[in-house]
């Protein structure tokens, strides 16, 4: 029994190592660290009603697509998206 599980253990560890790291997943990851998204889940206090999730992915969006700008990348889709009203 131990034999068939050694496998299983590897390939779930191959897996949780594995990371996309293609400029789209690098730009969404560093998003994160954009002062206005850090802005917005600060001043949250952990309270993220839809109003906060929506300015949230708003900042996100608006963060990865500026870094794919500066990569030199054309942002996924066509149509620039349409920012609600606050």
């Amino acid at each position: 029994m131990t034999r068939r599980l050694v496998p299983l253990v590897l390939l779930a560890l191959t897996a949780c190592g594995s990371t996309d790291n293609s400029p789209q997943a690098q730009c969404e990851r560093q998003a994160n660290n954009d002062p206005k998204v850090v802005d917005i889940n600060i001043s949250s206090n952990g309270i993220y009603t839809p109003q906060v999730r929506s300015r949230l992915s708003v900042a996100k969006r608006e963060a990865t697509l500026q870094c794919l700008r500066l990569k030199g990348l054309a942002p996924p889709g066509g149509v620039e998206p349409v920012h609600p009203q606050y």
